[in-house]
């Protein structure tokens, strides 16, 4: 007696039909007290098999209506050998909706044959014919007090009826099994609740160790996974412009596949939806027929973004609604849980808290940016100024070895004229017309490194060849001006991670001071300018001192405040530009009073860690 009919057969003739199936519920009823939920579903179907074997019926469903959207889905199917089970897609509300209202409104629903059914259900009849069934019972399973679903049971070999004794022991199959479905979904509630906290704790979790740079990827990456928890096609943070009655996108997710949605939404385009927000409530969308009839605009409004059902948590401060979280599915109708109501806006905060902060980092940054970009600009002006300055100098430069060219230059030409051409003595004339052209352009490139347009590069810089190069920038101009220009070196000066450019300014703008700190007519003592540089404590420092008038008692910082000048003509900004990129490099710059009359000016910047 192994194989099904067999066993069937054998206990409705001991039993009896009724009382086989009495016993199979008994037995069905015991089982599911104390089963674990994962095991409900096998021992429910099971248990319709072992019904309808007993009972002669062909076939029988078990579906699942969702108490928001309507919608009704098959969970369990059974029938008899040889007998095709209920096909899954069918869809109860629009292919037996005569059924479907019948039952939700608590009523069970019988016809012998298909000519009992009424007008109203034409719709249903044309169903029934088509998959062959000649008889149907459908009564609701109730669930807490509510009907969340259907159990139905067909005839397709023959027309027969449904006594009230066999409507009687289905409908105690039917609560049998609406006790254990309403068991089932308790555990399912309370696991995806354990779920959702899990991930909120997560998300968070993630959101806290992320870097406020990082901030905005942290947000997209918590979106997609709330999406993918929910088995939604969209997650999307929103935030209100200022004064205005419009959503802007902050950040936001989207399933592969599935259309992008304009970047801003507009409140007047939604009035219902705008006046839940604002009043701080969570919109709940099952469907767009939830919404009210005078909702057209809405409607319309969702519709466009390819919305079908919509879960929208706003974020209030101060009791102004000034963000909002999104969730939309665009594939189906869904309900949203109201238990994770609280998560959700738990999240909403701490995603618009965040946002805040990655935005007022970003002005930040763009701030950073434009201050650098016109401090450069600044510290251009000033070096095209100091430039002209020196154009003296620089003309005085370039006219020495450029004379030098001329006269090396005749000179081998006369050579060459005479009557035995000495080849070597040209020779050697061209090798100094080249040294000379070689000054030259040294003279050049000094200039064109200092008029030129910058942006700031960071490299490793050997600052003794810096100091090399001011030093012979200016070395013309301090014999112009009969100044001694007296340079001290260290041993093993370390590099360091700078703009080269912007420390080739600070150091002829602090030479360029003490020359003209100097240039009195009336001063009584040798002309010396000392430029040191020097290491310590992974501290590279370079220092001006003069012999100058110096500077006036309580005005060492004073110099280098904008536009402060002691010199005629002066744009009094060098030493507050040069104050800027020294800081800018993570360095200080001071002034001091020299012991003996004149000024020091010294900065520093850090050593830099090659290889590490």
């Amino acid at each position: 007696m192994t194989d099904r009919p067999t066993a069937v057969a054998v206990v409705r003739e001991r039993l009896g039909e009724f009382a086989a199936f009495d016993q199979v519920l008994t037995e069905l009823s015991a089982e599911l007290i104390n089963l674990p939920a994962d095991r409900i579903d096998k021992s429910i179907e099971h248990g319709l098999h072992q019904s309808i074997d007993i009972l002669d019926i062909d076939r029988c469903a078990m579906l699942r209506v969702d108490g928001e959207t309507g919608q009704a889905t098959f969970t369990h199917t059974a029938a008899r050998t040889g007998v095709a089970t209920a096909p899954r897609s069918l869809l109860p509300r629009e292919h037996l909706p005569h059924a479907l209202a019948t039952v939700m409104a608590g009523n069970t629903l019988a016809f012998t044959r298909l000519d009992e059914l009424p007008p109203e259900a034409s719709v249903d009849r044309a169903t029934y014919e088509k998959y062959g069934q000649k008889s149907h019972l459908v009564m609701p399973l109730w669930i807490a007090g509510e009907v969340r679903g259907l159990l139905s049971f067909g005839s397709t070999r023959r027309e027969r009826a449904w006594s009230d004794q066999l409507q009687a022991r289905l409908r105690r199959l039917a609560e049998v099994l609406g006790n254990a479905l309403a068991r089932k979904r308790a555990q399912e509630e309370l696991d995806q609740a354990l779920g959702f906290e899990r991930l909120t704790t997560g998300i968070l979790a993630s959101l806290l160790l992320a870097r406020t740079q990082d901030g905005a990827k942290a947000i997209e990456l918590a979106l997609r996974d709330i999406a993918r928890f929910l088995n939604v096609e969209r997650a999307t943070l929103w935030e209100r412009l200022p004064g205005r009655a419009e959503f802007r996108k902050s950040s936001r997710w989207t399933a592969p596949g599935v259309p992008t949605p304009r970047e801003v939404f507009n409140l007047i385009d939604a009035p219902w939806i705008s006046a839940q927000l604002v009043s701080n409530q969570v919109v709940r969308l099952t469907r767009l027929d939830d919404l009210p009839a005078s909702a057209t605009s809405d409607r319309a409004t969702l519709l466009g973004l390819g919305v079908r059902a919509q879960l929208i948590v706003p974020h209030c401060v101060g009791g102004v609604v000034d963000g909002a979280l999104a969730v939309a599915s665009v594939r189906q109708e869904r309900s949203w849980p109201a238990p994770l109501d609280s998560g959700l806006r738990l999240l909403t905060e701490v995603f618009s808290s965040l946002n805040v902060q990655v935005a007022a980092d970003r002005e930040r940054r763009a701030a950073e940016a434009e201050a650098a970009l016109w401090r450069e600009r600044l510290a251009h002006i000033v070096r095209v100024h100091a430039v002209g300055e020196m154009s003296g100098a620089l003309a005085h430069e370039i006219t020495q070895p450029m004379g030098a060219i001329e006269n090396y230059a005749l000179a081998a030409k006369r050579r060459l004229a005479g009557p035995q051409a000495d080849l070597a003595k040209v020779a050697g004339l061209l090798d100094n017309i080249v040294d000379q052209a070689s000054r030259a352009g040294d003279v050049i490139s000094r200039l064109r490194t200092m008029v030129r347009r910058h942006d700031m590069e960071l490299a490793y810089v050997d600052v003794e060849r810096v100091i090399r190069f001011c030093a012979d920038t200016v070395r013309m101009d301090c014999e112009l001006r009969n100044i001694e220009l007296q340079q001290e070196r260290a041993a093993d000066i370390p590099f360091v991670v700078a703009d080269e450019v912007h420390i080739q300014q600070v150091v002829l703008n602090l030479l360029r001071n003490a020359m003209d700190a100097m240039d009195h007519p009336d001063l009584d003592r040798p002309r010396i300018i000392t430029l040191w540089i020097r290491h310590a404590a992974g501290i590279v420092s370079v220092g001006v001192a003069d012999v100058g008038t110096g500077i006036a008692a309580g005005e060492l910082e004073r110099v280098f405040e904008s536009f402060y000048t002691s010199k005629p003509g002066g744009l009094g900004i060098g030493l507050a530009i040069s104050r800027k990129l020294v800081e800018a490099h993570g360095g200080k710059l001071w002034a001091a009073h020299r012991p003996g009359g004149g000024a020091v000016f010294e900065f520093t910047l850090p050593a830099a860690a090659i290889g590490s």
